[in-house]
């Protein structure tokens, strides 16, 4: 499989886009891990359409991650005449369309019996995806498993295993320092892109880079850095054996 980061930055980075990847199984279709408000113009950057990629897996419901699904839903309905596929954790169902993307998507629309209220079903296929109950997308195998970010909020990440490749990555996605996820979930994986807070601002939402430095060194050669700032050059002295992932870069597994 190949995973291609199409933005490194935080959900402030102004030159980095947001941390959201592609994700290209051996066998099958690519699907997005989540889906910011940059994703569009991230992978046209990249000379992708964006209409090549209907699917996306979410993984918690902040802008960064879930604020392109509007302009996904509208293309396809108004444009394309597609549904674009989303697979969303059941936790995160009751608000996706309500605290989400009700306010800019609800409204009545004209159809083959009539006008009716548009729904979250409208514009998209919805797959819930059960609890911790892993799930395949195409030669992909992705187990969820919830992480420690926003208190009371739910959040997920996701293991990946390519049946035709053996690859194996582990993608935290947002989340606080917890190194009793990574032994969980992380055995035997090649690379893990893992969330990092180069400064902490107090906000005790993201893993920082002086708590990801108490990790053992055979931890952080494994370790490469998403979500982090525009000014990423003035750290890249003390990341420890850790690296900073690339956007854009086409990583392969």
């Amino acid at each position: 499989m190949e995973i291609i980061p199409i933005g490194v930055g935080d959900a402030f980075a102004k030159t980095l886009y947001q941390t959201n990847f592609l994700v290209r199984p051996a066998e099958g279709e690519p699907f997005l891990i989540d889906c910011g408000h940059t994703a569009s113009r991230a992978l046209t950057d990249l000379g992708i359409e964006p209409r090549a990629v209907p699917r996306v897996v979410l993984s918690h419901l902040h802008a960064d991650h879930i604020g392109g699904l509007e302009e996904l839903g509208f293309a396809g309905y108004f444009g394309w005449g597609i549904r674009p596929e989303l697979y969303v954790p059941e936790d995160l169902l009751p608000w996706l369309w309500s605290h989400g993307l009700e306010a800019g998507m609800g409204q009545r629309l004209e159809g083959e019996h009539g006008e009716f209220e548009a729904d979250l079903s409208t514009y998209f296929r919805v797959h819930p995806v059960a609890g911790t109950g892993a799930f395949e997308l195409g030669s992909v195998r992705l187990a969820p498993f919830p992480t420690p970010h926003v208190p009371g909020r739910p959040s997920w990440g996701f293991r990946l295993e390519d049946r035709a490749t053996g690859g194996r990555v582990l993608l935290p996605c947002d989340t606080r320092y917890d190194p009793g996820n990574l032994e969980a979930h992380g055995t035997g994986v090649e690379v893990v892109f893992h969330d990092c807070q180069l400064v902490s601002n107090g906000a005790h939402i993201h893993a920082t880079l002086d708590e990801l430095l108490r990790l053992p060194g055979a931890w952080q050669e494994r370790l490469l850095l998403v979500h982090y700032s525009d000014d990423w050059e003035a750290h890249r002295h003390r990341l420890g054996r850790m690296r900073l992932a690339e956007q854009g870069r086409v990583y392969r597994f």
